[in-house]
């Protein structure tokens, strides 16, 4: 497991930490302003990561060359070139030389959370490998940098969909359309769909022991561990390969692989105060000058030792789960309440409004975030991850579990024809494009199938993250998904009727 950095309970260490990497990382006025200065924001909702929104003040001016500016010294009227120049071709020297390196007023600092595994850093480095592709490409926010244990990524000013959102069809419509443009790409990593099996089985590895060892701490954990311990996760995961590679051969395509409303960025340009905006940067930076910056991040490996996140072993083999829990979300929340602005829904919200389709003739525009589980994958398991979140909410409940389950509202047929028939015509470039019964037929068997294998994968995630100081009832939502794995087998079984060899084992 790869150390994460520590996250203080202490506003000015949290301040010093946040100003220390933006200095070490970003370039102008952010490496002379003060930690005391920097506007902070803690951002919640991330189940694996921590998020902060971070910004010079606004008494700085930012430029190519940027200076701080106090708020009494005369501003030129001239508009500020917020865009690097374009450097010579080839000659990112000369672009570093003459300190045309990109300024962003305004930056979302994202720290590691717990990683598991020996692949844990591999998988890692593929991900910002993606994610510096796809900003290039305008797919996703800019990379501002890489440190041990995170990144600085480019501030959008939207926020998050909500659960209830995804089923809009204007919005359904455009999250195809989004799908599409990311399973058309090309990306420079391995294009067999081992992600799937290599991923669950790194973490049965680390499920079988927290099974083992781990000590309930409420009745409703002893009650949702012992329901897991009696199922054999390793025997499903064979009997599912087996459904795999005994049925047809389902496409394989380069995937984003959770595709979830808190992963989807929706900009709302009547609401939005522009004012604090870095969306110039998305729009207008030069390809040269994205390349030329890249020059000056750096990658560190992760320093060894021991964190107090580290999972301590008792001498008689149990976990102890007071060492790992001594420090939770609410005690944070309680120590530094009232002096680390701590956004509710998202701080890249700004005063965005709920969707409406009263608004005629008014297309939204989405991001899609956060590819920290992308790779070549079987192209059902996005469909049906995506439609699976239709019916979680990680929002609206305040109590535990801190999330709540709505299996009905899972998109019906039609529902899922329209995202479909979406998806197809930006998969072949033409608008007016049909998709006949055939083909919708066979994508509805891979959402059949890989509906298991979503269910499957995030109750294993769950339980290797019982452990996180993020507030959040993962041996809940880890017994909830199994059940709905077993539901969707036995669907699944019922609509095509297959026998693996385990079956006829077990028989």
């Amino acid at each position: 497991m790869i150390s994460p950095i520590k996250i203080s309970k202490s506003l000015s260490e949290m301040r010093e930490l946040a100003a220390r990497i933006c200095r070490d990382y970003l370039t102008g006025a952010w490496k002379t302003v003060s930690a005391e200065e920097i506007k902070l924001k803690r951002i919640s909702g991330g189940l694996s990561n921590y998020l902060y929104y971070v910004s010079l003040p606004d008494s700085t001016r930012t430029s190519s060359r940027s200076s701080s500016v106090s708020s009494t010294s005369s501003i030129t009227s001239e508009p500020i070139d917020l865009v690097p120049r374009r450097a010579r071709k080839n000659s990112p020297v000369d672009f570093l030389r003459n300190g045309n390196l990109y300024e962003p007023r305004e930056v979302l600092l994202r720290i590691y959370g717990h990683t598991h595994g020996e692949q844990a850093l591999e998988t890692m480095l593929t991900e910002t490998v993606v994610f510096a592709l796809l900003s290039e490409r305008k797919l996703g926010p800019k990379l501002h940098g890489i440190f041990p244990g995170g990144r600085i990524e480019q501030y959008i000013p939207a926020r998050a969909l909500r659960t209830f959102e995804l089923s809009n069809p204007r919005i359904s419509t455009k999250i195809a359309e989004k799908t599409a443009e990311i399973h058309s790409l090309d990306i420079p990593v391995s294009k067999e769909p081992d992600w799937l099996w290599c991923t669950m089985e790194r973490w049965l590895k680390t499920v079988e022991s927290v099974l083992s060892k781990f000590q309930a701490t409420n009745d409703d954990e002893a009650l949702q561990l012992e329901k897991l311990r009696q199922i054999n996760f390793r025997q499903e995961m064979k009997w599912f390969q087996e459904i795999v590679k005994g049925s047809q051969e389902f496409p394989v395509v380069f995937s984003h692989n959770d595709l979830q409303e808190g992963n989807i960025l929706f900009k709302d340009y009547e609401s939005i105060d522009h004012r604090i905006s870095d969306e110039q940067d998305l729009h207008q930076i030069s390809g040269d000058g994205l390349n030329a910056n890249f020059s000056s991040i750096i990658l560190a490996a992760p320093q060894q030792g021991s964190s107090r996140n580290d999972v301590h072993i008792e001498d008689n083999g149990n976990i102890s789960s007071h060492t790992a829990r001594k420090i939770t979300v609410n005690n944070m929340e309680k120590t530094i309440a009232g002096e680390l602005d701590d956004t509710c829904d998202s701080v890249l919200s700004g005063n965005s409004q709920l969707f409406s389709d009263s608004r005629d003739g008014y297309d939204p525009e989405l991001i899609i975030i956060d590819f920290e589980y992308c790779s070549y994958n079987y192209r059902g398991f996005d469909f049906a991850n995506h439609f699976i979140e239709w019916t979680f909410d990680y929002i609206s409940n305040e109590n535990y579990p801190f999330y709540t389950h709505k299996p009905e509202q899972f998109p019906n047929k039609n529902q899922k024809e329209q995202f479909i028939s979406a998806y197809l015509r930006k998969i072949y470039d033409n608008d007016g494009y049909n998709a006949n019964e055939e083909e919708l037929k066979e994508i509805q068997k891979e959402i059949d199938c890989f509906t298991m294998a979503s269910h499957l994968f995030w109750s294993l995630w769950s339980i290797v993250n019982v452990y996180q100081e993020i507030e959040f009832g993962y041996w809940n939502y880890a017994s909830c998904r199994i059940d709905e794995y077993f539901k969707a087998k036995n669907t699944y079984l019922s609509l095509y009727g297959y026998t693996t060899k385990i079956d006829k084992r077990e028989s």
